[in-house]
Formats: C-alpha cells, structure tokens, sequence
C-alpha cells in the first residue's frame, strides 16, 4: 500500500488541516513537532516523503493559487498529486504533477473529456457527498466512476481530517463498490490504521496529522509504501 504525506498549502504557507473547517486552518510550525517553518519547500525538505499530495487550498476557495510552489515540490519527490480545485477539463493538460480532480469543485461528468491520467476524490462531508455535478448519490457516484480507468479512487472524509480517527465502515464500502484503486484520506491516526486499510483492501492511504504528532514515524513516508 502507497503512503503519500500531505501538504495543504494556503497563502503559499503549510497548514494544519483540521475537520475540513477551512477558516480555522493554522500554520502548520504551531503544531507540529517536527517542523518549525511553514514555507513548503521547507516542511518537505525535513520530511523528505517519497510520495506526496498537495492541496492547494487558495485554488480551491477560489482565491488565488499556489500552483508554482506545487511545480517545484513535484521536483523533490519520486511523485506528487494535487487537488488544485480543478473545474474544467483543459485545466489538467501540461501538468508536471499528477491531478487530483475533487467532487466538491470538478464536475466528474466531464470525466469522458480527459486524455490525461488522473485520480478522482470523493469528497464527503459528515457523511454527506459534497458533489458540484449534483448529479450523484454515494454509489451511483461510485457506479459512474467503475466506467472510467482512473489512477485511484480518494476516499476524502474532511470531517475526519487532522482527527486521528478512521471512518473505517466508509472507506470498507468504497472499496467494496469501487473497480478503481481506493486510496484513503481524513482521520489516519498510527500504524495500526494503516494496516486495517491495507486488509480491506485500500491501495494508499494519506497522512499528515499523525506524521506532525509523532504517532507515525517519519520512515514511513520515507519510504512510501507498507
């Protein structure tokens, strides 16, 4: 199982992401115990992940972006993705990064439309699919993405993010309906939920929260995978 280390940028500085709760975000140094700077290029050089996501948070409210600092990280790590608040399909094209297309801000009808590999985010809020297409429930949603050979499947509870607790039933169902690969996003908290994903089924998980505690050892992201 791949393990990508995740950095959500806003205002060019690392944040701590906590339960999706986006105005209450902080620099990252005021709670992690193993990075003292919130300059991107920073966190990733002490860190140093083999795989790693980026959420360009600016992108995604719609204010701005951070999409140089995101072309220069892609160069520190064997690979990188992204979540830059795509909304349109010639969005993706001429990337050096991998493209992470989220439902809350890309309409996933436009998927037939896009030549270029990509993964698809899932993104749920306290159980709820938060879909701009308003076109899905959960498993048809899933059903409609079978259609497609995507990279990967992020499973992205943002209610659960930053809290170090799995929603465990959720990312079981996914992989359960999904014939794409099921990566897992928002509440990995030690190594053991690491395993428990890779026993049913998931084929990467991301983690930030439990890097930045200490709970989880820096040579797993080191390494990338389990």
């Amino acid at each position: 199982m791949r393990i990508y280390f995740v950095v959500d940028i806003l205002d060019g500085r690392v944040v701590r992401a906590l339960r999706g709760e986006r105005e209450r975000y902080y620099p990252i140094s005021k709670f992690s115990k193993i990075v003292d700077r919130d300059d991107p290029m920073r966190v990733v050089e002490v860190v140093m992940p083999r795989y790693l996501y980026v959420a360009d948070l600016n992108r995604i409210i719609g204010r701005g972006n951070n999409l140089e600092t995101i072309e220069m990280l892609a160069g520190r790590v064997e690979h990188l993705i992204a979540d830059c608040g795509f909304k349109k399909a010639e969005e993706i094209e001429g990337l050096n990064f991998t493209p992470v297309l989220g439902t809350e801000t890309f309409d996933v009808t436009q998927l037939g439309e896009i030549e270029t590999p990509a993964f698809v985010s899932v993104d749920v809020m306290h159980g709820r699919l938060l879909d701009v297409s308003g076109r899905f429930e959960f498993e048809s949603l899933m059903d409609y993405l079978n259609s497609f050979d995507l990279l990967g499947v992020i499973v992205l509870t943002l209610d659960r993010v930053g809290t170090c607790s799995l929603d465990l039933g959720m990312i079981e169902r996914t992989v359960e309906l999904s014939e794409n690969p099921i990566f897992a996003g928002g509440g990995v908290g030690n190594f053991d939920d690491l395993i428990k994903l890779k026993e049913i089924g998931c084929k990467g998980a991301l983690i930030s929260t439990a890097i930045h505690m200490g709970s989880i050892g820096l040579d797993v992201v080191r390494r990338g995978c389990i």
